[in-house]
């Protein structure tokens, strides 16, 4: 369509932006809130990168936000090569009108003048809404995108489960028993006397996000009622366990354990007290947005349910 004008963001954008943004995208609505916190606010954030469609009259009908760092994140450092489209949508009277196709063009080429190689669909760290996207809601725009030459790669699932009535099973009571009797090693809340020793264990055994996820936790004074440890007769930390990264009560994870010490039940019993110390908070629904492979079937026999299915999408030159 000539008359569909494609523009940088403007502040003035925000309204409009959100209510077609929840028109289209109607399994992951959005509030002004999050939409300044995740998009906004994001040191990266750069508005040469985030486009707007507007019509003839002047009113927002289709938006794609695009983002490249300008500052290292944790241990991933620069990234030189990644660009991400975090979200985009058109609305719903708009689509099959090219627009979309103009608005993908666009941002394809301001990323490319940028030396990026390497563009990924949502699974934006650290502010991301989806790991991809759903392949039930939206599947149209995964067709779309492969049309421009963006490849599926996987699957990521989000999964959840209610607890009410929820009980630690015996087993797991017994492996815990086990762990505190043969090694002992036992589960314990944070206190604030293991906020280096934590940070280190996350350096050493995990990527770079999860060190910014308990030190935004931290800085919150929230440790002592989100995170749980495991640790060993000597207290050094051998696994953790987090929940509300974001601050949504129900969110679980991320959680592991060093790898010198897997192969204990370790990950097991941090996941189960989690889930009791959320129950006995009176929390009675957990989620996780993100997970495949072998920890979804963790999750699976644990009795959580896929709840939503991701496409893993990416476009490498």
């Amino acid at each position: 369509m000539d008359s569909v004008k494609i523009r940088n963001y403007r502040d003035n954008d925000e309204e409009q932006v959100i209510k077609v943004w929840n028109q289209c995208l109607t399994k992951d609505p959005v509030s002004s809130n999050i939409f300044h916190k995740k998009i906004l606010l994001d040191p990266n954030f750069d508005p040469e990168l985030c486009l707007v469609a507007e019509n003839e009259n002047g009113s927002v009908i289709g938006y794609c936000l695009g983002m490249v760092r300008k500052f290292p994140y944790e241990d991933r450092g620069m990234e030189p090569e990644r660009a991400w489209i975090p979200v985009m949508f058109v609305h719903p009277d708009y689509q099959r009108k090219r627009i979309g196709s103009k608005l993908v063009k666009i941002i394809e080429e301001k990323f490319e003048n940028l030396g990026k190689t390497n563009i990924t669909l949502g699974a934006y760290s650290p502010n991301y809404f989806f790991p991809g996207p759903d392949k039930d809601a939206y599947i149209g725009s995964i067709l779309f995108f492969e049309s421009f030459g963006y490849e599926t790669l996987g699957e990521a699932v989000g999964m959840d489960m209610v607890l009410y009535n929820f009980t630690i099973p015996e087993e797991i009571k017994g492996i815990r028993d086990g762990l505190k009797k043969e090694h002992d090693i036992q589960v314990i809340p944070f206190s604030k006397k293991y906020t280096l020793s934590l940070i280190e264990f996350l350096k050493e055994n995990f990527s770079g996000g999860w060190v910014r996820n308990v030190r935004e936790t931290l800085e919150k004074f929230k440790g002592e009622e989100r995170i749980l440890l495991a640790i060993d007769q000597h207290s050094n930390i051998v696994g953790y366990c987090q929940r509300a990264i974001d601050d949504l009560e129900g969110h679980f994870g991320p959680f592991g354990v060093s790898e010198k010490m897997r192969g204990k039940k370790i990950g097991s019993v941090l996941f189960y007290e989690m889930l009791w110390d959320m129950y006995s908070r009176g929390i009675y629904h957990v989620w996780l947005a993100w997970t495949n492979g072998g920890a979804q079937r963790f999750y699976d026999r644990a009795g959580m349910k896929v709840m939503k299915r991701h496409a893993i999408i990416k476009k490498i030159k």
